[in-house]
């Protein structure tokens, strides 16, 4: 019995897309014959010549590709075409359980590509039809086609419609536009020009601005020509260090102001003041020609009545009097005149008391710039003396700094001996005390500290110097498994008057804080090695026991660790001493 590959061209004639073409084999199983469509949908009908087609299938054939019976496609290609059994027809056909039940027991392999799942069709249809890793699903947001397994990281990573959350703010927007988001993030951090300070929200910046005093701001003279950019706290410095510029560029300013004003006047002082002197000439001569046309030997009121009166007029000659409309018009061109007159004069004045209110304005800025420069200059000497006080300040900080620092290791270094002498020994016996033996422990196997040295002890008061070196995690073949132990000569201060090589047996021990069974292991030193010569530096090469104690001896429940502390004893023999 072969597989059926399920196809997605017979899986079509679900949907009334059927083609006949899709028929995919004849399986025989037992004595039956079996036309057996990809899609091997639940609902089979049987057919007298023993070939069974899927219901979806059946219907098509008969329902929809034609009015009329249709002729077994699979009887004509196995050649075994008969009349009437191999025409299809409702009602030559029926529901067959049985054989649905061996057809569902076919061996079937997925129809989505790399999929490797195999079984049969009706573990198909229950557990991997629709739970196939490999079947292709759009996405929900972009529709792109994707495999099954793919849609999760596509949606978080790769879908350019996928929706974030700001880390900042933690409003949604959508990936296409990050960049934007960021541009009016509420929450977004900033770093200030100013103080470098990092992570401000972008809401809270100009309030950091406003208090900054790293921030640059304008010189409040700015308006006047000054284009320092200063730091907020150094803006009073700014000032009295400039003054005098300052003071000169507010100067120019008022001046270019004043010569401003003066342009702005339809003439200079003394173009009016000709243009005056021109009205009056103008007003004597009109007045002296109204006294003429009027025939009225008494002076006119007015400007010209300081004029010499006109010669009266002879005898025999005829006067017409002068029209009521002309002398109406000359009286207004007078007034008229008079008018202009007075407005000249009167800007004139107020010229010449802006111009005397400008030259006060100067002359008090001269004078504050002259004391404003004694003021800097006594300044200037005031900074100077005070810094050199401030260094001389600071050669003695710098000095006692020093002075405390050397203070401060000899106090540790004697600090240091008094703990030395305090635990060393005299009689060649020494017993060394490690406490916190886990923490300790666990700075051994991580290689943050392999050794550890123990105060020194000696034979004698003038005898020799000696101390423990122990690796909780092991060294060389112990490392790992086993505690290892060593024993160090050390300079002492009267090694001159000892015997050497160094010759005496040492033993050294692991105590059992129940006085039961001690660990013991004892050596005499090898002569010829420079582990017990005469030391030549603080201390020779350490020598002992590298398999000293197994580590699962400390590691299971035992009484050599009561309370994290374990007990390390030594005793040297001064026999021949």
């Amino acid at each position: 019995m072969q597989a059926v590959r399920l196809c997605s061209a017979c899986l079509a004639g679900r949907a009334g897309n059927y083609n006949s073409q899709t028929v995919a084999a004849v399986v025989k199983i037992n004595c039956y014959y079996y036309v057996v469509c990809l899609c091997i949908y639940p609902r089979y009908f049987f057919f007298f010549i023993f070939f069974l087609f899927v219901v979806v299938c059946m219907k098509h054939l008969l329902f929809h590709r034609s009015s009329g019976p249709q002729k077994c496609s699979a009887c004509i290609k196995e050649d075994i075409f008969e009349e009437p059994t191999s025409i299809l027809k409702q009602g030559c056909a029926f529901p067959d359980n049985a054989a649905k039940r061996e057809v569902e027991a076919l061996e079937a392999v997925c129809i989505n590509e790399e999929c490797s799942w195999t079984g049969t069709i009706k573990e198909y249809e229950a557990n991997h039809e629709g739970k196939c890793d490999f079947r292709i699903l759009p996405c929900p947001s972009c529709k792109e086609l994707l495999r099954a397994n793919e849609l999760e990281r596509h949606n978080e990573r790769e879908c350019p419609e996928r929706t974030l959350n700001c880390k900042y703010c933690k409003e949604p927007f959508h990936f296409k536009n990050i960049k934007a988001h960021d541009e009016i993030c509420p929450k977004y951090p900033m770093i200030c020009e100013g103080c470098a300070k990092k992570k401000i929200p972008r809401e809270k910046y100009v309030d950091h601005i406003k208090l900054c005093t790293k921030f640059r701001t304008p010189c409040r003279f700015h308006v006047v020509g000054c284009d320092m950019m200063v730091e907020k706290e150094k803006i009073h410095d700014h000032e009295q260090a400039c003054s005098y510029e300052h003071l000169n560029l507010l100067l120019h300013f008022i001046m270019g102001i004043k010569v401003n004003l003066e342009c702005l006047q339809p003439q200079s002082l003394e173009l009016a003041s000709h243009k005056i002197h021109e009205l009056h000439q103008s007003l004597r001569e009109l007045e002296l020609k109204m006294g003429q046309l009027s025939g009225a030997g008494a002076p006119v009121q007015g400007a010209c009545a300081l004029l010499p009166p006109p010669p009266a007029p002879t005898l025999g000659t005829s006067f017409t009097p002068l029209p009521t409309a002309v002398g109406a018009a000359l009286e207004l061109q007078l007034h008229s005149e008079k008018t202009k007159v007075a407005e000249l004069s009167r800007r004139c004045q107020e010229l010449e008391l802006k111009v005397s209110t400008f030259e006060n304005i100067v002359c008090v800025l001269n004078r504050e710039m002259e004391r404003s420069a004694t003021t800097m200059e006594a300044y200037n000497r005031q900074h100077r003396l005070d810094q050199d006080k401030i260094e001389i300040l600071n050669n003695k900080v710098r000095q006692l700094e020093r002075t405390v620092g050397l203070r401060d290791l000899s106090i540790v270094e004697m600090e240091g001996k008094m703990r030395e002498m305090s635990a060393a020994t005299y009689d060649g016996v020494f017993v060394w005390k490690i406490s916190d033996f886990s923490k300790k422990r666990q700075d051994a196997v991580a290689g943050r500290a392999p050794a550890m040295f123990s105060p020194a002890f000696y034979t004698s008061k003038y005898g020799y110097k000696m101390c423990l070196r122990i690796y909780l995690n092991g060294d060389g073949t112990g490392r790992g498994t086993h505690l290892s132990l060593f024993f160090v000569v050390m300079r002492g201060h009267s090694d001159a008057l000892l015997k050497w090589p160094f010759n005496q047996k040492v033993t050294l021990m692991l105590l059992d804080q129940n006085n039961r069974e001690h660990i013991i292991d004892a050596f005499r030193p090898d002569i010829s090695s420079s582990s017990f010569q005469r030391p030549v530096s603080d201390m020779n090469i350490a020598s002992g026991c590298p398999l000293f104690c197994p580590l699962s001896k400390l590691d299971s429940k035992n009484s050599y660790i009561r309370d994290d502390t374990i007990f390390i004893k030594a005793i040297v023999d001064l026999t021949g001493l």
